[in-house]
Protein backbone atom coordinates (compact mmCIF):
# COMPACT_ATOMS: atom_id res chain seq x y z
CA UNK A 1 0.00 0.00 0.00
CA UNK A 2 1.03 3.57 -0.71
CA UNK A 3 0.59 6.75 0.55
CA UNK A 4 2.12 8.90 -2.23
CA UNK A 5 0.08 11.50 -4.35
CA UNK A 6 -0.57 10.94 -7.94
CA UNK A 7 -1.80 13.26 -10.51
CA UNK A 8 -4.51 11.54 -12.78
CA UNK A 9 -5.29 13.10 -16.15
CA UNK A 10 -8.81 12.88 -16.28
CA UNK A 11 -11.71 12.74 -18.90
CA UNK A 12 -14.56 11.65 -16.88
CA UNK A 13 -14.95 8.92 -19.15
CA UNK A 14 -14.35 4.89 -18.33
CA UNK A 15 -11.25 4.68 -18.51
CA UNK A 16 -10.22 7.65 -16.62
CA UNK A 17 -12.28 7.17 -13.68
CA UNK A 18 -11.06 2.96 -14.10
CA UNK A 19 -7.45 4.42 -13.47
CA UNK A 20 -8.51 6.99 -10.28
CA UNK A 21 -10.17 3.66 -8.65
CA UNK A 22 -7.40 1.44 -9.06
CA UNK A 23 -4.88 3.64 -7.71
CA UNK A 24 -7.22 4.23 -5.04
CA UNK A 25 -7.37 0.50 -4.01
CA UNK A 26 -3.77 0.82 -4.37
CA UNK A 27 -3.70 3.02 -1.46
CA UNK A 28 -2.96 5.99 -3.72
CA UNK A 29 -3.87 10.06 -2.61
CA UNK A 30 -5.52 10.07 -5.71
CA UNK A 31 -5.94 13.65 -7.57
CA UNK A 32 -8.50 14.09 -10.53
CA UNK A 33 -6.76 16.36 -13.69
CA UNK A 34 -8.81 17.28 -16.18
CA UNK A 35 -7.14 19.69 -19.51
CA UNK A 36 -9.59 22.08 -21.16
CA UNK A 37 -7.93 21.83 -24.52
CA UNK A 38 -10.37 23.07 -27.00
CA UNK A 39 -13.30 25.28 -27.11
CA UNK A 40 -16.41 22.48 -27.90
CA UNK A 41 -19.70 23.61 -30.01
CA UNK A 42 -21.67 22.42 -27.50
CA UNK A 43 -20.38 24.46 -25.12
CA UNK A 44 -20.87 21.97 -22.44
CA UNK A 45 -19.02 23.00 -18.68
CA UNK A 46 -17.31 20.77 -16.79
CA UNK A 47 -20.70 19.72 -14.08
CA UNK A 48 -20.42 16.37 -15.19
CA UNK A 49 -16.32 16.10 -14.33
CA UNK A 50 -17.29 17.67 -11.09
CA UNK A 51 -20.03 14.82 -10.52
CA UNK A 52 -18.11 11.90 -11.27
CA UNK A 53 -15.27 12.76 -9.24
CA UNK A 54 -17.84 13.00 -5.85
CA UNK A 55 -18.65 9.74 -6.79
CA UNK A 56 -15.27 8.70 -6.49
CA UNK A 57 -14.85 10.67 -3.74
CA UNK A 58 -11.27 12.12 -5.31
CA UNK A 59 -10.24 15.93 -5.60
CA UNK A 60 -10.45 17.50 -9.27
CA UNK A 61 -8.27 20.17 -10.57
CA UNK A 62 -9.55 21.48 -13.96
CA UNK A 63 -6.54 23.48 -16.02
CA UNK A 64 -7.07 25.24 -19.10
CA UNK A 65 -4.36 24.72 -21.53
CA UNK A 66 -6.23 25.56 -24.92
CA UNK A 67 -3.42 28.29 -25.85
CA UNK A 68 -0.61 25.51 -25.30
CA UNK A 69 -2.99 23.14 -27.10
CA UNK A 70 -3.62 25.14 -29.99
CA UNK A 71 0.17 25.96 -30.63
CA UNK A 72 1.47 22.26 -29.83
CA UNK A 73 -1.21 20.10 -31.67
CA UNK A 74 -3.76 22.28 -33.93
CA UNK A 75 -2.03 24.58 -35.65
CA UNK A 76 0.88 21.49 -36.48
CA UNK A 77 -1.85 19.19 -37.19
CA UNK A 78 -3.08 22.01 -39.85
CA UNK A 79 -0.04 22.60 -41.29
CA UNK A 80 0.81 18.82 -41.81
CA UNK A 81 -2.23 18.32 -44.15
CA UNK A 82 -1.46 21.43 -46.01
CA UNK A 83 2.12 19.77 -46.74
CA UNK A 84 0.98 16.72 -48.03
CA UNK A 85 0.97 14.30 -44.93
CA UNK A 86 -1.80 12.75 -42.24
CA UNK A 87 -0.74 13.41 -38.91
CA UNK A 88 -1.83 11.16 -35.84
CA UNK A 89 -2.28 14.47 -33.41
CA UNK A 90 -3.47 11.98 -30.66
CA UNK A 91 0.58 10.68 -30.37
CA UNK A 92 1.75 14.39 -30.29
CA UNK A 93 -1.19 15.44 -27.45
CA UNK A 94 0.36 12.21 -25.36
CA UNK A 95 4.08 14.05 -25.72
CA UNK A 96 3.75 17.24 -25.90
CA UNK A 97 0.50 18.62 -24.28
CA UNK A 98 -1.15 15.38 -21.31
CA UNK A 99 2.28 13.76 -19.80
CA UNK A 100 4.00 17.03 -19.89
CA UNK A 101 1.42 19.47 -18.28
CA UNK A 102 0.74 16.60 -15.65
CA UNK A 103 4.55 16.67 -14.36
CA UNK A 104 4.79 19.96 -14.53
CA UNK A 105 2.30 20.02 -11.80
CA UNK A 106 3.82 18.05 -9.66
CA UNK A 107 5.83 19.86 -8.01
CA UNK A 108 3.30 22.74 -7.15
CA UNK A 109 0.60 19.61 -5.94
CA UNK A 110 3.76 17.41 -4.43
CA UNK A 111 2.69 14.61 -6.14
CA UNK A 112 4.83 11.50 -6.50
CA UNK A 113 3.23 10.23 -9.69
CA UNK A 114 0.91 10.87 -12.88
CA UNK A 115 -1.19 8.29 -14.63
CA UNK A 116 -3.49 8.10 -17.22
CA UNK A 117 -6.50 5.28 -18.56
CA UNK A 118 -4.10 4.00 -21.31
CA UNK A 119 -4.00 0.44 -21.98
CA UNK A 120 -0.53 -0.20 -22.28
CA UNK A 121 2.46 -1.33 -19.11
CA UNK A 122 5.57 0.06 -17.92
CA UNK A 123 8.60 -1.98 -17.39
CA UNK A 124 12.46 -1.04 -16.50
CA UNK A 125 14.92 -2.20 -18.80
CA UNK A 126 17.79 -3.14 -15.88
CA UNK A 127 20.59 -2.93 -18.94
CA UNK A 128 19.74 -0.02 -20.18
CA UNK A 129 18.30 1.32 -16.94
CA UNK A 130 15.65 3.06 -18.70
CA UNK A 131 11.96 2.76 -18.53
CA UNK A 132 10.14 1.39 -21.99
CA UNK A 133 6.08 0.81 -22.86
CA UNK A 134 4.67 -2.52 -23.44
CA UNK A 135 1.45 -3.67 -25.06
CA UNK A 136 -1.26 -4.00 -22.78
CA UNK A 137 -2.63 -7.45 -21.83
CA UNK A 138 -6.22 -6.52 -23.79
CA UNK A 139 -4.55 -6.36 -27.67
CA UNK A 140 -7.82 -5.34 -28.91
CA UNK A 141 -7.56 -2.28 -26.88
CA UNK A 142 -3.87 -2.29 -26.97
CA UNK A 143 -2.65 1.77 -26.44
CA UNK A 144 0.98 1.82 -26.49
CA UNK A 145 1.05 2.98 -30.00
CA UNK A 146 -0.46 6.37 -28.81
CA UNK A 147 2.61 6.35 -26.35
CA UNK A 148 5.32 5.67 -28.62
CA UNK A 149 7.15 9.20 -28.83
CA UNK A 150 6.84 9.93 -24.81
CA UNK A 151 10.60 10.75 -23.69
CA UNK A 152 12.12 9.15 -20.80
CA UNK A 153 11.23 11.75 -18.49
CA UNK A 154 7.56 11.72 -18.81
CA UNK A 155 7.59 8.01 -18.48
CA UNK A 156 9.43 7.83 -14.99
CA UNK A 157 6.55 9.03 -13.03
CA UNK A 158 4.40 7.46 -15.10
CA UNK A 159 1.80 4.40 -13.73
CA UNK A 160 -0.71 2.60 -16.29
CA UNK A 161 -3.14 1.36 -14.44
CA UNK A 162 -5.02 -0.55 -16.79
CA UNK A 163 -1.88 -2.48 -18.76
CA UNK A 164 -3.08 -5.41 -16.77
CA UNK A 165 -6.49 -4.99 -17.35
CA UNK A 166 -9.11 -5.70 -20.26
CA UNK A 167 -12.26 -3.18 -21.30
CA UNK A 168 -14.74 -5.93 -20.49
CA UNK A 169 -13.25 -5.61 -17.35
CA UNK A 170 -13.70 -2.21 -16.85
CA UNK A 171 -17.10 -2.27 -18.48
CA UNK A 172 -18.01 -4.90 -15.63
CA UNK A 173 -16.28 -2.35 -13.08
CA UNK A 174 -18.56 0.67 -14.42
CA UNK A 175 -21.70 -1.21 -13.54
CA UNK A 176 -20.57 -2.07 -10.48
CA UNK A 177 -20.02 1.53 -9.34
CA UNK A 178 -22.85 2.71 -11.49
CA UNK A 179 -20.98 6.16 -11.71
CA UNK A 180 -22.94 8.69 -13.48
CA UNK A 181 -20.71 9.15 -17.43
CA UNK A 182 -22.34 10.74 -19.65
CA UNK A 183 -22.27 7.98 -22.92
CA UNK A 184 -21.05 10.83 -24.61
CA UNK A 185 -18.25 11.16 -23.02
CA UNK A 186 -16.13 8.41 -24.38
CA UNK A 187 -13.97 10.79 -26.80
CA UNK A 188 -13.96 10.79 -30.58
CA UNK A 189 -10.77 9.54 -32.77
CA UNK A 190 -9.70 12.88 -33.13
CA UNK A 191 -11.39 14.95 -29.84
CA UNK A 192 -10.85 18.66 -31.39
CA UNK A 193 -13.07 17.67 -34.30
CA UNK A 194 -15.83 16.24 -32.50
CA UNK A 195 -16.85 13.84 -35.40
CA UNK A 196 -16.73 16.40 -37.46
CA UNK A 197 -14.37 16.11 -41.16
CA UNK A 198 -11.08 16.88 -41.15
CA UNK A 199 -11.99 18.55 -44.80
CA UNK A 200 -13.86 21.14 -43.09
CA UNK A 201 -11.46 21.70 -40.34
CA UNK A 202 -8.94 22.18 -42.73
CA UNK A 203 -10.79 24.55 -45.50
CA UNK A 204 -11.64 26.53 -42.01
CA UNK A 205 -8.03 26.82 -41.49
CA UNK A 206 -7.44 27.75 -44.72
CA UNK A 207 -9.92 31.01 -44.24
CA UNK A 208 -10.20 30.57 -48.50
CA UNK A 209 -12.14 28.27 -50.87
CA UNK A 210 -9.55 25.51 -51.81
CA UNK A 211 -7.89 25.84 -55.23
CA UNK A 212 -9.01 23.00 -57.84
CA UNK A 213 -6.26 20.52 -59.01
CA UNK A 214 -5.84 17.23 -60.78
CA UNK A 215 -5.99 13.77 -60.68
CA UNK A 216 -3.23 12.17 -62.10
CA UNK A 217 -1.94 8.44 -62.57
CA UNK A 218 1.64 7.28 -61.63
CA UNK A 219 2.85 8.83 -65.19
CA UNK A 220 1.72 12.28 -64.74
CA UNK A 221 -1.28 11.58 -67.22
CA UNK A 222 -4.32 14.11 -66.47
CA UNK A 223 -7.74 11.87 -65.35
CA UNK A 224 -9.61 14.33 -63.58
CA UNK A 225 -10.26 17.24 -61.25
CA UNK A 226 -10.84 17.72 -57.51
CA UNK A 227 -10.90 20.49 -54.70
CA UNK A 228 -7.55 20.46 -52.80
CA UNK A 229 -5.17 17.53 -52.69
CA UNK A 230 -5.58 17.96 -48.87
CA UNK A 231 -9.09 16.52 -48.99
CA UNK A 232 -7.44 13.19 -49.43
CA UNK A 233 -5.37 10.48 -47.97
CA UNK A 234 -3.22 7.81 -49.44
CA UNK A 235 -5.04 4.55 -49.12
CA UNK A 236 -8.73 6.35 -49.81
CA UNK A 237 -11.44 4.79 -52.47
CA UNK A 238 -14.31 7.21 -51.73
CA UNK A 239 -14.68 10.64 -53.31
CA UNK A 240 -12.54 10.34 -56.32
CA UNK A 241 -15.63 10.33 -58.62
CA UNK A 242 -13.28 8.40 -61.32
CA UNK A 243 -15.01 5.30 -63.37
CA UNK A 244 -12.69 2.48 -64.27
CA UNK A 245 -13.53 -0.97 -64.48
CA UNK A 246 -11.74 -1.25 -60.90
CA UNK A 247 -11.50 1.30 -58.40
CA UNK A 248 -9.02 3.88 -58.10
CA UNK A 249 -7.26 4.99 -54.96
CA UNK A 250 -4.94 7.79 -53.70
CA UNK A 251 -1.79 6.62 -53.99
CA UNK A 252 0.41 9.50 -53.88
CA UNK A 253 -0.23 13.35 -52.84
CA UNK A 254 1.70 16.42 -54.75
CA UNK A 255 1.16 19.74 -52.54
CA UNK A 256 3.58 21.95 -54.41
CA UNK A 257 1.49 21.04 -57.41
CA UNK A 258 -1.72 20.66 -56.14
CA UNK A 259 -1.55 17.14 -57.42
CA UNK A 260 -3.70 13.85 -56.10
CA UNK A 261 -1.96 10.98 -57.90
CA UNK A 262 -3.96 7.70 -58.13
CA UNK A 263 -3.97 3.80 -59.21
CA UNK A 264 -4.90 0.55 -58.41
CA UNK A 265 -4.89 -1.53 -55.06
CA UNK A 266 -1.54 -2.83 -55.97
CA UNK A 267 0.13 0.41 -56.29
CA UNK A 268 -0.98 1.07 -52.48
CA UNK A 269 1.83 -1.80 -51.58
CA UNK A 270 5.60 -0.87 -50.35
CA UNK A 271 8.12 -2.26 -48.82
CA UNK A 272 10.79 0.56 -47.90
CA UNK A 273 9.93 3.49 -46.75
CA UNK A 274 12.17 6.53 -44.40
CA UNK A 275 11.57 8.24 -41.01
CA UNK A 276 12.37 11.06 -39.50
CA UNK A 277 12.46 12.35 -35.56
CA UNK A 278 13.20 8.95 -34.15
CA UNK A 279 12.84 8.42 -30.46
CA UNK A 280 14.44 5.20 -28.92
CA UNK A 281 13.27 4.06 -25.91
CA UNK A 282 16.08 1.56 -25.95
CA UNK A 283 19.02 3.07 -27.44
CA UNK A 284 20.09 0.94 -30.51
CA UNK A 285 23.00 -1.60 -29.88
CA UNK A 286 23.55 -1.97 -33.56
CA UNK A 287 23.18 0.12 -36.73
CA UNK A 288 20.80 -2.68 -38.07
CA UNK A 289 17.66 -3.54 -35.76
CA UNK A 290 15.08 -6.71 -36.40
CA UNK A 291 11.50 -5.40 -35.35
CA UNK A 292 8.23 -5.60 -36.37
CA UNK A 293 6.82 -2.76 -36.93
CA UNK A 294 3.32 -0.63 -36.69
CA UNK A 295 2.44 2.65 -39.37
CA UNK A 296 -0.47 3.41 -38.01
CA UNK A 297 -3.00 2.36 -34.61
CA UNK A 298 -4.90 -0.25 -36.27
CA UNK A 299 -2.10 -1.86 -38.54
CA UNK A 300 -1.06 -5.61 -37.26
CA UNK A 301 2.53 -4.70 -36.72
CA UNK A 302 4.64 -6.78 -39.20
CA UNK A 303 8.22 -8.02 -39.59
CA UNK A 304 11.01 -5.25 -40.66
CA UNK A 305 14.84 -4.08 -40.08
CA UNK A 306 15.44 -1.22 -39.20
CA UNK A 307 18.32 0.87 -40.59
CA UNK A 308 20.00 3.81 -38.31
CA UNK A 309 20.53 6.98 -40.69
CA UNK A 310 22.14 10.05 -39.27
CA UNK A 311 19.93 13.44 -37.93
CA UNK A 312 17.59 11.14 -35.79
CA UNK A 313 16.50 9.36 -39.49
CA UNK A 314 15.89 6.05 -40.19
CA UNK A 315 15.08 3.57 -42.84
CA UNK A 316 12.79 0.75 -42.82
CA UNK A 317 12.30 -1.90 -45.00
CA UNK A 318 9.15 -4.33 -44.44
CA UNK A 319 9.78 -8.13 -45.28
CA UNK A 320 6.31 -7.99 -47.17
CA UNK A 321 4.94 -5.45 -48.84
CA UNK A 322 2.22 -3.27 -46.33
CA UNK A 323 -0.81 -1.42 -47.41
CA UNK A 324 -0.88 2.89 -47.86
CA UNK A 325 2.25 3.95 -45.82
CA UNK A 326 1.48 7.61 -45.40
CA UNK A 327 3.79 10.17 -44.46
CA UNK A 328 2.73 12.20 -41.01
CA UNK A 329 1.91 9.33 -39.59
CA UNK A 330 3.93 7.33 -36.76
CA UNK A 331 6.04 4.20 -37.29
CA UNK A 332 6.74 2.43 -34.03
CA UNK A 333 9.39 -0.58 -33.74
CA UNK A 334 8.77 -3.30 -31.41
CA UNK A 335 10.68 -6.28 -30.09
CA UNK A 336 8.44 -8.88 -29.16
CA UNK A 337 5.49 -6.78 -26.70
CA UNK A 338 8.12 -3.94 -25.90
CA UNK A 339 8.28 -0.85 -27.66
CA UNK A 340 11.56 0.37 -28.10
CA UNK A 341 11.18 3.11 -30.27
CA UNK A 342 9.22 5.57 -33.31
CA UNK A 343 9.19 8.07 -35.68
CA UNK A 344 7.12 10.04 -38.11
CA UNK A 345 6.94 8.70 -41.73
CA UNK A 346 8.60 10.75 -44.14
CA UNK A 347 7.86 8.96 -47.45
CA UNK A 348 7.75 5.75 -49.16
CA UNK A 349 9.83 4.21 -51.90
CA UNK A 350 8.01 2.37 -55.25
Amino acid sequence: MSSEHVLVGFSGGMDSCAAVHFLKEEGYRVTAVHLVLYNTRSGEGTHHLETVADHLNVPLIIADKRKLFRETIIKPFAESYLSGETPNPCVWCNEGVKLRVLQEMMPAHQATWIATGHYAKKVFDPKSRRWTICRGSDRSKDQSYFLSLVPQEHLTPLILPLGDRTKSDIRVLMQTLALPIPKDVESHEICFLEGNAYTNFITTYLQQPAPEGTFIDANGKVLGTHDGFFQYTIGQRRGIGIADRTPYYVTALHPGTNQVQIGKVEELYRSTFTVRECRWHLPPSENTLSTTCQIRYRHAAAPASVRILPFNRAEVVFFNPQRAITPGQVAAFYQGDRLIGAGIIEKSMP
